[in-house]
């Protein structure tokens, strides 16, 4: 239970410090039992007399997971305590040291692998459980050496979902810990988090064990993320003789950085060390082995590395790097059909950032948010923004004194200008802008995706970017739908003005994939050979014509209905194609995706319909409007979703993950009913804005509200939507959007009319 002062749990009369690790404090409590005997506890206190949220935060959440943590292989939490404006979470005292008290040289041969054994089965009891650790280290593993027991602690950012996405954030600001943090933590390896990832850190916790020292050395967060991104580490063996080499390439084989070609389970790893131990206490030696034999996992992981598109990849790092060298933006379009694979491909820059030390933003058009001026430009540059605030408050001073200079006179207020020299103010103070970001110390990547939708007035603003001066290192990404931009589209006509200005434009254009790329993609699924897939690969491929998101999803849903199903007796994926045909499926992914979502709980599909109302993405508070709901009840609604992988949970925010997915929910609402959901929700949000916030919100409630006028009777409301449209249409001009402001003042001009 939480209790807000000790009652009962009474750290020693010295308030002994036992250890820390730089994060936190243990110390040696004592706490009452039912029995009035006290017993010891540990007590837990986040280190420095001013803890962060973040610190705070990560005790209450391992303490939410007591329910989940058994004290046979996890220190048990007992209660989460404030006392005297201090927050301590009370554990269980199970005896023993952590690991790194205990340890600072290489460990005898066979010590290591009884103690590796024990830590590999307790990781193993975690994932068991559903659980992701996300901080495996020295630190956060129990060693009681009077009993050999091995327990782990540490679960203030553990996760419940079986994989989950990591956007790039300043490595400063990174859950977990760099050292021995897996190249898909930090967010710039185009991979989810999963078991794997966990892998990773107990092999950095092995090789610290048997060699005394980490596998890499770094002197700043970003040399750390490098390390473990691009850097192969000095194999054991090499480092000490008496390192047997089975041994060591175990080791090898968890620090491996693509999770597709590590260990796939904590149990094949311990079966290997088991193997590797029973035959050093036999015969003080270990000849070699093939490695894995038993490392098979029972649930369905489709891969997300890249197929087919290695060409591509290629195309994309090459414009990067010759952006980094020279003196000139460059341009790159990405198209392609929905799902091909438009992001995935632009996601592979993340690992080639990083040696520049490059930053990204990106931004994603709305097609319901089209006519919000520089909506996505500002998405992308909040990103930015925010990665910048991680930074220490030296490295921050000096953004801040570079925006400054960059700006100078023309931050608000600005005298006014006619409408013409107001627009070229504008782009002139907007390339300052990006320019103090594109530098040759720290390029800019800047990804904008399905410029099918994107409003007038970021195009205007592309074109200057990138025409002639242009912004030096500056490279722009630019996705779009091809089938939905005809020769007539305003896109269509600003690309070829903008090559005609002499900018330097790429184009990679993404087909579906091969049938041999499907298959290698099946069989990597499966774990099996690609000539034992073939059939099925072939059944997949002309069902989903090779587009990526419908494959994937195709052969999770094989999965869902116990098409696909692991044979634990064979260790092997089992299936039969008679059945799969038999079944019917749908050639139409936004129909498979409905057939997902239609299997979640009544409360999950009302928020994912209100969600795609809203659409790509909405702030937790918004949608806690809309719910009419606590943001406690919506994270409840949605979590089923996040689960699924329908959508994301970012810090203040739901995303769906991708639009089909988007477009599968919001066909769950009857086409007839849609407008006047819209409407609802825009009367709410005028309604809960303070008057004084309206101006701020006035995009998103006219957007609400014009998708419903049509249904609005009232002479009073009319004219009150037409003032908001009046409003918008100001705001735009304000900005320089006036074809946006235009489309705002004619909504209101009607609705004025018919009031």
């Amino acid at each position: 239970m939480m209790r807000s002062s000790l009652n009962g749990v009474y750290p020693d009369g010295s308030r002994q410090v036992l250890w820390e690790d730089g994060e936190r404090v243990f110390c040696r409590g004592w706490r009452l039992g039912d029995d009035g005997n006290p017993s010891a506890v540990l007590v837990v206190l986040p280190a420095g007399e001013h803890p962060s949220p973040s610190s705070l935060d990560r005790l209450a959440h391992e303490y939410g997971l007591k329910d989940e943590l058994d004290g046979a292989w996890a220190v048990q939490p007992l209660e989460l305590v404030h006392d005297g404006g201090r927050t301590m979470l009370v554990l269980e005292d199970p005896g023993g040291k952590p690991l790194d008290r205990l340890h600072g040289v290489a460990m005898e041969v066979g010590n290591f692998l009884r103690l590796a054994v024990s830590i590999a089965s307790a990781l193993g009891k975690v994932h068991q459980r559903g659980l992701l650790h996300k901080d495996i280290k020295p630190a956060n593993i129990l060693v009681n050496r009077t009993t050999g027991e091995v327990k782990l602690t540490g679960f203030g950012i553990a996760s419940r979902l079986s994989r989950e996405r990591r956007s790039p954030e300043p490595p400063e600001t990174i859950a977990g810990t760099l050292a021995y943090m897996a190249p898909e933590q930090t967010g710039r390896m185009n991979r989810s988090i999963d078991s794997r990832s966990d892998l990773y850190s107990l092999g950095v916790t092995l090789y610290q064990m048997l060699t005394g020292s980490l596998p890499f050395t770094a002197t700043d967060p970003m040399e750390w993320v490098h390390c473990h991104i691009a850097r192969k580490p000095v194999p054991p063996s090499e480092r000490l003789e008496n390192v047997p080499a089975p041994v060591s390439a175990i080791i090898m084989r968890l620090l491996v950085k693509t999770p597709e070609d590590r260990y796939q389970t904590a149990g094949g790893v311990g079966r290997d060390l088991r193997r590797c131990l029973a035959a050093w206490e036999a015969e003080r030696r270990i000849d070699d082995f093939p490695l894995g034999e038993h490392d098979m996992l029972d649930r369905l992981l489709v891969p997300e590395k890249l197929y087919g598109r290695s060409r591509e990849v290629e195309t994309l790092v090459t414009a990067f790097d010759r952006m980094v060298t020279g003196r000139k933006p460059e341009l790159v379009l990405v198209s392609g059909y929905s799902g091909i694979g438009k992001s995935s491909v632009v996601n592979e820059l993340h690992k080639v950032l990083v040696p520049p030390r490059g930053l990204f933003a990106s931004g994603k058009f709305d097609q319901y948010k089209r006519d919000i001026p520089y909506a996505t430009l500002a998405q992308g540059f909040q990103s930015l923004v925010r990665y910048l605030l991680g930074k220490s408050d030296a490295e921050l001073s000096g953004w801040r004194d570079a925006l400054a200079e960059a700006l100078g006179p023309n931050g608000p207020p600005v005298p006014e200008l006619p409408p013409q020299n107001a627009r070229r103010r504008f782009q002139v103070v907007f390339r300052r802008f990006i320019g103090v970001f594109a530098q040759r110390d720290h390029p800019l990547a800047l990804f904008l995706d399905d410029l099918q939708w994107l409003d007038a007035a970021t195009l205007d603003l592309l074109e200057d970017l990138l025409t002639p001066p242009g912004v030096p290192h500056l490279l722009l990404i630019g996705a779009y739908r091809d089938n939905e931009v005809t020769a007539a589209h305003p896109l269509t006509r600003k690309l070829e003005a903008i090559r005609n200005a002499g900018a330097d434009v790429h184009e990679i254009a993404l087909a579906p994939l091969a049938c041999e790329d499907v298959r290698q993609l099946v069989a990597d699924a499966l774990h099996c050979e690609p000539e034992d897939a073939d059939q099925l690969a072939r059944l997949v491929h002309e069902k989903t014509a090779g587009n990526p998101f419908f494959t994937n999803q195709f052969v999770s849903s094989l999965a869902d209905e116990g098409m696909l199903v692991f044979d634990h007796a064979a260790a092997r994926w089992s299936w039969d194609l008679e059945r799969i045909h038999a079944k019917g499926y749908t050639d139409n992914v936004v129909d498979l995706m409905v057939g997902k979502l239609t299997r979640l709980q009544a409360e999950t599909h009302r928020a994912l319909q209100q969600l795609a109302c809203l659409g790509n993405s909405a702030e937790t508070a918004m949608l806690s409007i809309v719910l009419g709901s606590s943001e406690g009840k919506v994270h409840a609604a949605l979590w089923p979703a996040v689960r699924q992988e329908l959508v994301e949970r970012t810090l203040d925010a739901y995303r769906f993950v991708h639009d089909r997915v988007l477009e599968a929910a919001y066909t769950l609402i009857p086409e007839g009913e849609r407008a006047a959901e819209h409407l609802r929700i825009g009367r709410l949000l005028a309604a809960q804005t303070p008057p004084e916030a309206i101006a701020e919100h006035v995009f998103e409630i006219v957007g609400q509200l014009n998708r419903g006028a049509a249904l609005i009777d009232s002479p009073e409301e009319r004219e009150q939507v037409a003032e908001l449209n009046l409003m918008a249409g100001q705001r735009a001009i304000a900005s320089t959007a006036y074809a946006s402001a235009l489309m705002y003042l004619a909504a209101g001009a009607a609705l004025s009319a018919n009031s």
